[in-house]
């Protein structure tokens, strides 16, 4: 199977070559590919992320004898393919702001209603061979399986609530 960033890859080539034989193109404009590349792969490992994280939340969740143990799950509004987990006021956020740069926030909401960080982290893409895009958390090569079980472990233990475990 082709992959997304492969297909978007030919569109974008196709489409320059319609602009160069019309002549309002000279050449290939080949970072103009890699942008596209870029974004395009930033939207596909997000709902990757999220996808692993909906499946490991509801998996987490049908062991749990207490639904009030459970995870919820979101969307962030007005922000494309970026959601959210949620347990005991705590919120994880994974979201993006420019394509190869994806951020994980992990905050509280305090009972005077203040947002509290606990922590955060970011995944970053960078090109390898042959255009190929590879995602990376602190200098480390990631997969989205690999990277959602990191961050569902911390939620879970940030998102604890010790006097609901009594």
């Amino acid at each position: 199977m082709i992959s997304d960033s492969s297909i978007k890859w030919i569109e974008n080539l196709a489409e320059q070559e319609g602009l160069i034989s019309s002549g309002q193109l000279s050449s290939l404009d080949l970072s103009r590919t890699r942008d596209e590349i870029l974004r395009v792969s930033t939207v596909v490992f997000l709902r990757e992320l999220k996808s692993h994280s909906v499946s490991l939340s509801k998996l987490f969740n049908s062991y749990m004898k207490e639904p009030r143990f459970g995870i919820l799950w979101g969307e962030i509004p007005d922000r494309e393919d970026c959601f959210y987990l949620e347990r005991n006021s705590v919120r994880l956020n994974i979201s993006f702001s420019r394509p190869g740069l994806i951020q994980v926030t992990c905050e509280k909401k305090t009972e005077n209603l203040r947002i509290s960080p606990i922590f955060s982290g970011v995944l970053e893409a960078r090109f390898s061979s042959f255009d190929e895009v590879a995602w990376y958390f602190l200098e480390k090569a990631i997969s989205g399986e690999q990277i959602t079980r990191y961050y569902l472990t911390e939620f879970l233990q940030s998102s604890r609530n010790v006097d609901n475990l009594v």
